[in-house]
């Protein structure tokens, strides 16, 4: 039970609790009780505001940080070139893009003066679009010709393809044309190429 001090309670009703021998009532109970523990519970709560750190920092996927910029299309290829062997154009996708997206066409052609350009199945080329890894291991003759988006053999092609999205990394990726053997050793192709982003 409950018991008093006399010098730390005063008189409640005319009755005083001599000795601290005397039982209080309930109420007087939790008075004391709390003026014993307020100062207590007063300074933890304190403490606990003066240590309470900054709001947490979430863990955010960093595909979902995309940026607030609008990224203008990049028409990163448009002209006319010769294809020996193969000739490679790169291009660079920016971090924190969510669909990157390379379209465009090319036509594959002999030109011959004072005649119209001679474009059909003998000036065939083959269309290859690679990350750094395949791309790296095509020109040193590695791996096989592997792709993200092949097109085996044509003189006249549209290429529409949706890439990965981008963490806090660009990308690269290489557009490549290659000649194919039992044609003209050189071949000329006109290519118009953006990449752009979003649907």
């Amino acid at each position: 039970m409950c018991k008093f001090d006399l010098d730390a309670e005063s008189r409640d009703g005319g009755r005083a609790f001599a000795g601290g021998g005397a039982r209080a009532t309930r109420d007087q109970c939790l008075r004391a009780a709390l003026r014993r523990f307020l100062p207590l519970i007063a300074f933890s709560l304190a403490l606990a505001a003066c240590n309470r750190s900054g709001p947490s920092k979430s863990t955010v996927n960093p595909l979902d940080r995309v940026d607030t910029v609008r990224l203008k299309p990049s028409n990163f290829l448009h002209k006319t070139f010769t294809v020996k062997k193969y000739t490679s154009f790169p291009v660079e996708v920016p971090p924190h893009t969510v669909i990157p997206r390379i379209h465009g066409t090319f036509e594959s052609f002999v030109p011959r003066p004072g005649d119209d350009d001679l474009s059909d199945d003998s000036t065939d080329v083959s269309f290859l679009l690679m990350n750094t890894a395949q791309f790296a291991a095509y020109s040193h003759g590695q791996g096989g010709g592997t792709a993200l988006y092949t097109v085996e053999s044509t003189h006249s092609h549209e290429v529409e393809f949706v890439l990965s999205p981008t963490n806090d990394n660009a990308e690269k990726y290489y557009v490549v044309f290659v000649n194919l053997p039992g044609g003209p050793p050189v071949k000329s192709v006109a290519a118009d190429f953006t990449l752009s982003f979003g649907y």
